[in-house]
């Protein structure tokens, strides 16, 4: 027991030495230590024929449930800038909407959208950073910019608005009055933006005004350390069951941070891995590194995904990535934590290979916890979701 004592105190002053330099050694603290009571196990198989023009990997998934309580898989088909649905439970194929790309109707690059109705489908275009209001037969209802109050002049927006690659684990929220998206920095945070730079956007469905809240914990990202690229400063977000509050997995901490909407405070609680250590920024400035560094990097080091809360069984799964040999990229294993409604943790379960498990594409139904399979035939024509149920130990 001392000698654990001993080991959690020198973890935290490692922690506390490294952000005072230009590296962060994110320790976890309760490495090898949890006590697991439950896992998670395959129940079923769910397979949905596509069309010529579509491809397993869709950019973006949403479970829909109309009015008529049919449940519906709807996916983003960027090819032919389409949303389709599926029947989620007989696997039949519904509809697709089609958007046109130019013209009064047009949506340049949709890369996210949220359902609220299908007559009331919100998209997000890249090109134009904004939200478009559709409709189910493709027509255009109205635009929202999610650049407000910017000088057209102003060549340095990137350091003032969050940049968005949505996708299933970075969906856009629903409040009963707003929409949340949460975007990112590319790239290294600059020190100096840190105390000011925003990344999720509050579209208010009344007034249609943006507003920003939540920016990168300074521990984290604000003493100059080097995570290059657009992995480790990704957000990944889920709406608190109250409603109330927002919960963000930063790729870089074992803890998770949780904000009020209309808060910049956080509050933490543990929400690591039994098998992760420690996650290092790059020992090299951002213009000193290399790309060959960069993906060395991402291959070898730890990091956390996205986080998922499941409303039937009140539990979180929050997602992450085990590191491995640069030179045995197809080793790096996806595994997911799961904890109670009060963090408090169950257990965790390694799936297996990045390259079969989508990460990105996970949802959450009453059957259980659905994430993409992507297997080694590359069988192009089936979406393919494994389902998983928790199980006691």
């Amino acid at each position: 027991m001392k000698l654990k004592l001993v080991l959690m105190l020198l973890a935290c002053l490692l922690v506390f030495n490294c952000n005072n330099s230009d590296v962060l050694n994110n320790i976890n603290p309760k490495q090898g230590i949890l006590k697991a009571s439950s896992t998670l196990k395959a129940i079923k198989t769910k397979q949905f024929i596509l069309d010529s023009y579509s491809a397993p990997n869709p950019q973006y998934i949403q479970i829909v449930q109309d009015t008529a309580e049919v449940k519906y898989l709807s996916f983003l088909n960027t090819y032919n800038n389409a949303i389709y649905l599926y029947d989620y439970t007989s696997l039949t194929f519904v509809k697709k909407i089609i958007y046109e790309r130019k013209g009064g109707d047009g949506i340049l690059e949709p890369l996210g959208y949220y359902i609220k109705t299908l007559d009331s489908i919100y998209v997000y275009d890249k090109p134009t950073t904004s939200l478009i209001l559709a409709n189910s037969q493709g027509h255009i209802l109205e635009r929202m910019s999610l650049k407000t109050n910017l000088d057209i002049r102003d060549t340095d927006w990137t350091l003032k608005f969050p940049q968005y690659r949505s996708h299933t684990a970075m969906p856009i929220m629903l409040t009963p009055k707003e929409l949340l998206f949460t975007g990112q920095f590319i790239g290294s945070v600059p020190e100096e933006i840190v105390p000011h730079f925003k990344f999720t956007a509050h579209l208010n469905l009344k007034t249609k005004q943006v507003n920003f809240t939540h920016g990168y914990p300074k521990e984290l990202y604000g003493s100059g350390f080097n995570w290059k690229g657009g992995m480790y400063t990704q957000v990944f977000p889920e709406l608190h069951p109250d409603g109330d509050k927002l919960i963000y997995s930063f790729p870089v901490s074992h803890n998770l941070y949780i904000a009020d909407l209309k808060s910049e405070n956080y509050t933490t609680v543990y929400g690591g891995s039994n098998v992760i250590y420690d996650i290092a920024s790059i020992d090299e400035t951002p213009k000193k590194t290399s790309p060959q560094q960069f993906l060395t990097h991402i291959i070898e080091e730890d990091q956390y995904l996205g986080i998922r809360y499941d409303k039937y069984r009140k539990v979180y799964y929050r997602f992450f990535a085990l590191g491995a040999n640069a030179k045995t990229l197809d080793k790096k294993n996806i595994g997911v934590i799961i904890m109670d409604k009060e963090f408090k943790y169950l257990g965790e379960t390694v799936f297996g290979n990045w390259k079969n498990w989508n990460y990105n594409n996970v949802f959450v139904t009453e059957e259980g916890l659905n994430i993409e399979y992507l297997d080694d035939n590359h069988d192009e024509g089936n979406l393919t979701i494994k389902v998983f149920a928790i199980k006691p130990l």
